[in-house]
């Protein structure tokens, strides 16, 4: 028996031995696979316990305007967090934090409760609530600094700039088109953790420094643009419109002085840039392609004359309407007026190919390249896709869509003698250490027309405000060239009577133009023609800018403003030196032989029609219909001067082609040739005024 239990006695010994050994080598293997096979990751693991990678957020870049001014800063702001499991009495801590911070000590306790190393408590707290924290010296208390995005000015500009998130990155405008470059790249700092969880800054662990995002120079200059929104407020005041955009450019290098935009409708926190993303048929503005495409064709000259129907016309089936009857009018004469009919006839002669070609060099239906997110092409359809009376229709600014900012540039193709330029908001940008790091230039696209061409347009924009339907632009200092626009807008039914889109576009001065306008009334209340709703802004904003830098650093233009003696600034004192159109006046067409009709107004007047006054014009539009006995194409009716002013007097001359001679000033007493004689075009009519002789 002795020998059977000695037997099992070292069965059970060897078994230990090997549990031993196995125990042993599984121990042995854990210390090779902690030290040598695994001991990075443990290393990782110990780290992340020891210390904690605290990020450095970098500072936003700045955006300023073009003379440096900010319009978007950084300010710095203070959060409380707390550490839970360093408080130990509840109680005592939630007495002595709240004789600090006002807070609410059921909500304050429930925060505690929920343990843990981090729970942010309230932000936005002054500095001298974290001076007396820091005195209190509260454990389970913690204070982090943080940066907000902070704006000067206001609202100003704010649809321009756009807004930031919670994190400080872009979402709209200028701060998200150029979020990369402001939002710069984060740096990061090593914590020690002791094993209590405290942390406190290790000096030996590495520290990266953040890069600061760059700052952004805008083309914006912000005392045009306080102006301008100035004038805007003062124009959707008067108007009680839906909403009113503005765009004013530099012709010569494309560059964005000032864009505004107002809305009773949106909401102030999320403004939208309307001047950018809008798209709508602008009417009568339009007509520029037109003429611009027959005058560079050689297909026309301003002197060429057009029977105008006496005020409607049907064409394809369909009636156009003038909103006064005109007979003849010359080519030039159909831009100051703004005849429907005679642009839609203009446009037949041109064709629907070189239409449409001209409206693409004007880059209608593309994005302009303007450097701001969300820019739409616009509406421009193929000649294929056309029906009978498209033609017709983009004559007068139909069935075509654009923007505030397309507009502009196309006018400032013709204020700076036919070149079309990319459209651009940003003048440079700057590293943080001050080195550049991008510059904006002027970027041609295309020549859309020759100079010939941009200045006989520009005469005739002249005209229109000088004699035409936008005299509400008029600027007292220096000449103007401009056109109006009033397009009927669509709804579920088509065409609504009572909702209007009411435009202006223009450039300042006539002669070296240093600013492009175009101002868009978006469904105006009362008085809806552009002459009478856009226009005014348009003078608002530019009569403020004479005393700009802009205009200052310009002597040449200066000297152009005209001197104390004079009675009005006339078309021809702009354009002395044009060049001679090559053709000789000539007659487009004829009246058929029954051109009466009634007469149904439809949009675009050439003044308010709340003060019209049809006085003496370059055709009969009186009731009669009867053949005339006069050929207005070289002769006029005298018109009838007495009790006007002088300068009005002088305005309705020049408007017919009459020469005026008067001495004194104040109001006309008498005139010789008699009110309603026919006499040739260039004649001389003398006057005489009640202080003079």
């Amino acid at each position: 028996m002795e020998p059977q239990r000695l037997i099992l006695a070292r069965r059970r010994q060897a078994w230990l031995y090997v549990l031993l050994l196995l125990f042993g080598a599984r121990l042995a293997w854990a210390f090779v696979d902690i030290q040598v096979l695994s001991h990075s990751r443990y290393v990782v693991d110990a780290q992340k316990q020891q210390k904690k990678r605290i990020e450095i957020p970098p500072e936003r870049g700045i955006i300023e305007d073009r003379n440096g001014v900010p319009l978007a800063v950084n300010r710095e702001q203070y959060a409380i967090y707390l550490v839970p499991r360093h408080i130990v009495d509840v109680d005592h801590f939630v007495e002595r934090f709240t004789e600090v911070v006002p807070f609410d000590e059921a909500v304050l306790r429930e925060r505690v409760a929920e343990g843990g190393w981090y729970l942010r408590l309230v932000k936005g707290i002054t500095r001298e609530t974290v001076k007396k924290l820091e005195e209190a010296e509260i454990d389970g208390v913690g204070i982090e600094s943080y940066q907000v995005r902070h704006y000067p000015y206001g609202d100003l500009a704010d649809d321009l700039l756009g807004r930031v998130d919670v994190d400080n990155v872009g979402l709209e405008g200028v701060e998200l088109f150029y979020d990369e470059a402001l939002r710069g790249t984060p740096g990061f700092t090593v914590h020690q953790r002791d094993a209590l969880g405290k942390e406190y800054p290790n000096f030996t662990y590495p520290v990266q420094a953040p890069v600061h995002g760059q700052t952004v120079q805008l083309t914006i200059d912000l005392g045009l643009q306080e102006i301008v929104e100035d004038a805007l407020d003062s124009a959707m005041e008067r108007t009680r419109a839906r909403k009113g955009s503005v765009v004013v450019v530099d012709p010569r290098t494309g560059e964005i002085l000032a864009m505004a935009n107002r809305s009773p409708e949106e909401d102030p926190a999320s403004p939208r840039n309307y001047a950018v993303i809008d798209q709508f048929e602008p009417g009568s503005t339009f007509k520029l392609v037109t003429v611009a495409g027959l005058y560079e064709e050689g297909n026309t000259a301003p002197t060429d004359s057009l029977f105008c129907e006496n005020g409607t016309w049907s064409w394809n089936g369909r009636t156009l309407r003038d909103v006064h009857p005109y007979g003849y009018l010359t080519v030039e004469q159909v831009i100051e007026e703004s005849s429907n009919i005679c642009a839609a006839k203009l446009a037949d002669r041109l064709g629907e190919e070189d239409l449409y070609d001209f409206a693409r060099r004007f880059g209608f239906g593309l994005p302009t390249g303007l450097d701001f997110p969300g820019e739409p092409r616009g509406l421009l359809k193929r000649p294929d896709e056309w029906g009978s009376m498209t033609t017709a229709s983009v004559a007068m600014g139909y069935e075509v869509m654009v923007t505030s900012v397309q507009m502009a540039m196309a006018y400032a193709a013709i204020a700076n003698g036919g070149e079309l330029l990319r459209p651009y908001l940003v003048r440079k940008i700057v590293r943080p250490d001050g080195t550049p790091g991008y510059s904006g230039e002027p970027q041609r696209v295309r020549q859309v027309v020759g100079p010939r061409t941009a200045s006989l347009i520009t005469e005739a924009l002249v005209k229109v405000v000088e004699l035409g339907t936008a005299q509400s632009a008029q600027i007292e200092v220096l000449p103007v060239a401009g056109k109006t626009g009033t397009a009927l807008k669509t709804g579920e039914n088509g065409y609504e009577r009572g909702r209007y889109t009411s435009t202006f576009v223009g450039f300042f001065p006539a002669v070296d133009p240093r600013y492009v306008v175009f101002v868009r009334i978006d469904e105006p209340q009362g008085a809806f023609y552009g002459g009478a709703v856009a226009a005014p802004v348009f003078r608002e904003a530019m009569e403020g800018t004479v005393l700009t830098s802009t205009m200052s650093d310009a002597p040449s233009l200066m000297e152009r403003v005209r001197s104390p003696d004079r009675v009005v600034w006339r078309v021809s004192d702009s354009f002395t030196a044009l060049p001679d159109t090559g053709s000789p006046q000539r007659l487009v067409d004829a009246p058929p032989a029954d051109s009466a009709s009634r007469w149904t107004p439809m949009i675009e007047p050439p003044r308010e029609l709340s003060d019209w006054d049809l006085g003496p014009t370059v055709v009969d539009v009186s009731g009669n219909r009867a053949p005339l006995d006069w050929d207005p194409r070289t002769q006029v009716k005298v018109p009838d001067f007495q009790a006007l002013s002088l300068r009005e007097a002088i305005r309705r001359a020049s408007r017919l082609g009459i020469e005026l001679s008067f001495s004194g000033v104040g109001r006309v007493t008498s005139q010789d040739p008699e009110p309603g004689e026919v006499v040739a075009r260039g004649s001389s009519v003398r006057v005489v005024t009640d202080a003079g002789g």
